[in-house]
């Protein structure tokens, strides 16, 4: 086996792509095209939610059968066929019409499919980097792969005034579909390892199902889980909250890059917080208060409430995932990584299916700002868990 003291970093660059794709372009971007969306379908809140509800429908299905599919197809079949489904599901995303009624079934059975790609996916960057990497670097490689996801929402700031433009949306699933693309070919086999390598245990503990109800992960699961609520909720919602508040075109695009350079600006912390014995424990907690906070901002109907509520919202959305992926690694064995990872995401996805939904639901019977309050409570929650969590697990 091959010595992984370092940082494999075409791996990890391999695995910010699709971090910055699944989780960035395939979350974000969705929110940043919603208002010409709804204009050019004639969607309400409550379809517009459903939409991004199938794509983590898909997500949900594809994480929970992704370790099954790691030991029937490899690691590199697998990011493969999960790309290559993903960039499938772009395409029809991308041709969706708008005439006939149809424009919304295209995208109900190409968002399905993308979250059925990314689902595995996901599974396959984080175990093929973090099985990769000695211990004490999984927490920095978790992070810096997280930050891709800054580099999307940033990217997603920057193109909003094409974006939000009639057909802009197709521009946003065509950019998606390129990207999964490359991903599929520019797996770096050599620097991946199998997932389930008996050695380094990293000092975990076996994992299975009814691990999860044990306060080892109880607490962390629930936290992530709330994490899915809040954040997708925020993201889905944005753009049509600052429609609902008359801002500017460029009040828009500067909160979507606001968010962008605070997600950054967050996952920065969080490399720094990890190497802080004494601060660490309260990383977790402190991200999701903060982001808490944002979203209640920006229910506020003001420009200066949105770029506010984008800046703390931000500093959250890397630094979550991070630190929750790289503390189920250290509290799982090489061997049971996959499972426990599974099940962590599961749990977050299963906000995520939730949240559009209900988020969008509450929206139509109480006006645009029902979501960003969604959010608050939801991050609120998570707070107090993983505060619970850092109690239990010391």
């Amino acid at each position: 086996m091959k010595d992984n003291t370092d940082l494999p970093l075409r791996l990890l660059a391999w695995g910010a792509l699709g971090v910055a794709l699944h989780v960035g372009l395939a979350r974000f971007a969705y929110g940043v095209v919603l208002p010409s969306l709804r204009t050019e379908l004639g969607l309400g809140y409550t379809a517009a939610g459903v939409l991004n509800g199938l794509h983590l429908a898909g997500y949900l299905a594809g994480t929970l059968t992704g370790p099954w599919l790691i030991r029937r197809m490899g690691l590199a079949r697998l990011a493969v066929s999960a790309h290559g489904l993903v960039a499938l599901g772009a395409c029809v995303c991308a041709l969706a019409p708008v005439d006939g009624g149809h424009g919304a079934l295209w995208l109900g059975l190409g968002r399905t499919a993308t979250g059925l790609g990314a689902g595995p996916a996901i599974m396959v960057i984080m175990v093929s980097v973090l099985s990769s990497v000695a211990e004490r670097s999984r927490a920095a490689a978790s992070v810096l792969m997280w930050i891709g996801m800054a580099l999307a929402i940033l990217a997603c700031g920057l193109g909003a005034p094409w974006l939000l433009q009639a057909g802009g949306w197709r521009m946003a699933f065509a950019a998606a579909a390129v990207v999964a693309a490359v991903l599929a070919v520019g797996f770096p086999v050599a620097q991946a390892i199998p997932a389930g390598n008996p050695g380094d245990n990293a000092g975990g503990t076996g994992f299975v199902l009814a691990s999860v109800a044990t306060p080892r992960w109880a607490w962390l699961v629930l936290t992530y889980m709330c994490f899915g609520l809040g954040y997708i909720a925020y993201a889905t919602f944005a753009g049509t909250r600052m429609a609902a508040a008359g801002v500017t075109i460029g009040v828009v695009t500067s909160t979507w890059t606001t968010l962008g350079i605070a997600t950054l600006c967050g996952g920065a912390a969080t490399l720094w917080l990890l190497t802080k014995p004494r601060l660490r424990p309260f990383a977790l907690p402190a991200a999701m208060g903060v982001a808490a906070g944002g979203c209640a901002v920006a229910a506020l109907p003001s420009a200066g409430a949105a770029l506010l509520g984008a800046a703390l919202v931000g500093l959250c959305l890397a630094a979550t995932p991070a630190l929750v992926t790289a503390a189920a690694r250290s509290r799982s064995s090489n061997a049971d990584y996959a499972r426990a990872f599974s099940i962590a995401t599961a749990a977050m996805g299963l906000g995520q299916l939730i949240s559009p939904i209900l988020a969008g639901a509450l929206a139509d019977w109480a006006g645009s700002v029902a979501a960003p309050i969604f959010g608050a409570v939801a991050f609120g929650l998570g707070t107090v868990l993983a505060m619970v969590d850092r109690q239990v697990n010391r």
